[in-house]
């Protein structure tokens, strides 16, 4: 009976080992992934194809209803539309949010801009309803004035000044009006009085973000007096913030970090402590920070602390020497990570470069993204008449992403070129070079070109005719950044000559080129609600996001590992439904992170180019969010409203300057140690759901 009930144990286990296998075995080959639990609410399959039609229509008055719509996710998802969405009279709203007091609507109304009139009356209500100062001041922060500074001011020793919303705030309007000695010695004292890190964060984002010098010397040493007295490691933001405000703090900070083993886990305070060198003396203190950052396992730390000490170091001191007899012959390192010690150590003997020439070509060879760097090395290191003769091989051999990044090099170049050796044959040479890159007929190359044209030493009115030839292979939707840049330089140089060109392209009535060209000054109609349509976006799939579940997860395997995005189905289903569709047709397979911004973002995603500039074929409307931009979020990017594509970002920190720009669908769950080792290049091999 004992043997009956093993053997029957025994089946029974192999039995559900089978399952889970032959499960596994589906979710990796391929198969539709469904959630064990759709999402219950039906809206999103009965109420939001409704509301995503007036959305498309970018109708305010068709939103409006769903604003008051029973359901609390219907009407919020409402709110979100409405934040991107143009407003003729924008008081009914302002009651609305005012009656309904959630985060989404506040959010929303903060994304339109308000008459003087309405801010005095947002301001009158901020002392008479004391409950809705959270709300107000997320609204004031983004859209107010000087009047509505010092109203914010006036509450700074009330209980609102433990909300993260009134902080930032005020760190938005400082940015923008100044304030006095004293008030700023007051908001610092408010930060180190908060008891939560993001209220702290809020407060000095404004002198984190804003100008070098913004604060008082009689400030700074507040901040120095009350950093000292609440002590290293107690808050990273604090010890991060403090750290780029008052880079004189560096090696004190590295020294302390280093001594506790917890650098190496503290990757944003690294490179904001290697970016701290940039603007100091390397004297014996420093050159130790510098030490220690460059042993840092994070190559992007290694790569700033390069950059900050380049032409800093003395040949045969100790930095030169690590660097030349540890980081240049490591053959094992980053290839982004090599390049910067070529450069700093050819800062100090430019022979070097030259030593290692084959090994650049390899380098790049192996990774093109890292171009950008070799260009920079040549930059430095060769006279100006070797390093056109370089940008002219690039453009003839006519690779597009090494042409790209060649005219943005060409660019700096210009820029920094000493106007007595501007002569008549470089310019000859750079115009040359320029008229033959746009010949090419490529989206990348024609918009980095742009700031070339801009150059009035270089190009005259009367090459118009030859500039405008480069629009005439390009067409939309698909190119709406070559015709934003060009619809720019037009109207900065050559507006007369330019409005026919401007005024065919306004009878496309493609609605994002012509909010664009509007804003830039050019007289163009905007078209109303009705006529604007929407057609040109695609239409989610909203039974697939039933099934998808209200939270499911999508896992990239990149060449670091693995990272892993819960989504947000209910806050942008038209992205999840792309990213859904996209991701089970195989189309981001090895595509690169083709952007890498140290300590702010990772980019990747063009499943067409693979350079930037390339999307899915298709668009998306933007689906902004309340929840906001911080570390580990992942959004879309966009050239302008409505312009999203295939193109997917995650965030290093939190950069609250994104928000209600651009579309949030989930924040990664795992693997944010994967997104701060991505480096430029660097592949997603595979995606999965989960």
């Amino acid at each position: 009976m004992r043997y009956i009930r093993l053997r029957a144990w025994i089946l029974f286990a192999v039995l559900v080992i089978t399952v889970i296998l032959m499960l596994k075995w589906s979710s990796e080959s391929g198969e539709t992934y469904i959630s064990a639990s759709p999402i219950v609410d039906t809206t999103i399959t009965n109420t939001y194809p409704g509301l995503y039609e007036a959305l498309y229509r970018r109708d305010a008055g068709d939103i409006r209803p769903y604003l008051s719509h029973e359901s609390d996710t219907v009407r919020n998802q409402a709110w979100r539309a409405l934040a991107t969405t143009p407003v003729d009279s924008l008081a009914p709203f302002i009651e609305l949010a005012a009656q309904q007091g959630t985060d989404t609507g506040w959010f929303a109304l903060s994304t339109h801009e308000m008459s003087g009139q309405q801010l005095r009356a947002l301001e009158q209500r901020w002392e008479e309803q004391p409950e809705q100062r959270a709300g107000i001041a997320r609204v004031l922060g983004r859209q107010g004035d000087r009047q509505s500074l010092n109203i914010l001011l006036s509450s700074l020793e009330e209980d609102i000044t433990e909300n993260e919303h009134y902080a930032l705030a005020l760190s938005r309007l400082i940015m923008r009006h100044e304030i006095t000695e004293d008030i700023q010695i007051k908001i610092l004292q408010k930060a180190f009085g908060a008891n939560r890190d993001n209220v702290r964060q809020a407060y000095l984002y404004g002198w984190y973000r804003g100008p070098e010098n913004a604060l008082t010397s009689p400030a700074k040493d507040t901040l120095l007096s009350r950093w000292r007295e609440q002590g290293l490691g107690i808050s990273r933001v604090l010890d991060q913030y403090g750290s780029k405000i008052l880079p004189e703090r560096t090696y004190t900070v590295t020294n302390f970090y280093n001594g506790e083993r917890d650098l190496e886990h503290r990757v944003q305070l690294a490179i904001e402590l290697a970016k701290s060198l940039d603007k100091l003396d390397m004297n014996s203190d420093n050159a130790l920070a510098a030490r220690i950052l460059l042993v840092h396992p994070n190559a992007h730390v290694k790569k700033q602390t390069l950059q900050s000490i380049a032409g800093k170091m003395k040949k045969g001191g100790n930095l030169h020497s690590y660097i030349t007899g540890s980081m240049i012959p490591d053959t094992l390192s980053s290839g982004g990570v090599w390049l910067e010690a070529l450069r700093a150590a050819g800062s100090v003997d430019s022979s070097i470069v030259r030593e290692h020439a084959d090994r650049i070509e390899r380098v790049v060879e192996s990774n093109p993204y890292l171009m950008p760097r070799k260009l920079a090395l040549y930059r430095s290191m060769q006279s100006a008449d070797e390093y056109l003769q370089e940008v002219r091989k690039i453009v003839d051999r006519g690779d597009t992403l090494f042409v790209m990044y060649a005219m943005k090099s060409l660019t700096d170049f210009w820029e920094d070129l000493p106007e007595q050796e501007k002569t008549g044959e470089r310019i000859r040479q750079l115009r040359e070079i320029t008229f033959d890159a746009l010949d090419l007929r490529d989206r990348g190359v024609a918009y980095l070109t742009g700031p070339l044209l801009e150059q009035e030493d270089l190009f005259r009115s009367d090459d118009f005719e030859r500039i405008n030839r480069a629009l005439e292979d390009f067409s939309l939707p698909g190119d709406i950044e070559v015709y934003q840049q060009f619809g720019a330089l037009y109207k900065e140089r050559f507006e007369q000559q330019a409005q026919p060109v401007i005024d065919s392209l306004a009878d496309l009535q493609y609605a994002p080129l012509n909010r664009f060209l509007d804003d830039t000054g050019w007289q163009v109609e905007v078209e109303t609600p009705e006529k604007e349509g929407g057609t040109y976006l695609r239409t989610p799939d909203w039974e697939r996001l039933w099934e998808l579940g209200a939270h499911p997860e999508w896992t990239l395997y990149t060449e670091k590992g693995n990272i892993v995005i819960r989504m947000d189905p209910l806050k942008a289903p038209a992205t999840v439904s792309a990213i859904d569709s996209l991701s089970r047709t195989g189309a981001y397979e090895n595509v690169p992170f083709h952007r890498v911004v140290p300590d702010f973002v990772i980019q990747g995603g063009d499943i067409e180019r693979r350079d930037g500039f390339g999307g899915p074929g298709f668009m998306l409307p933007t689906e902004t969010a309340e929840s906001g931009f911080v570390r580990g979020t992942a959004g879309i990017a966009s050239a302008g409203r409505d312009t999203e594509g295939s193109q997917y970002f995650m965030m290093h920190q939190w950069s609250p300057h994104l928000n209600g720009r651009y579309t949030r669908f989930g924040k990664v769950v795992e693997g944010m140690d994967v997104v701060d080792r991505i480096e430029v290049g660097d592949k997603v091999l595979s995606t999965s759901w989960y």
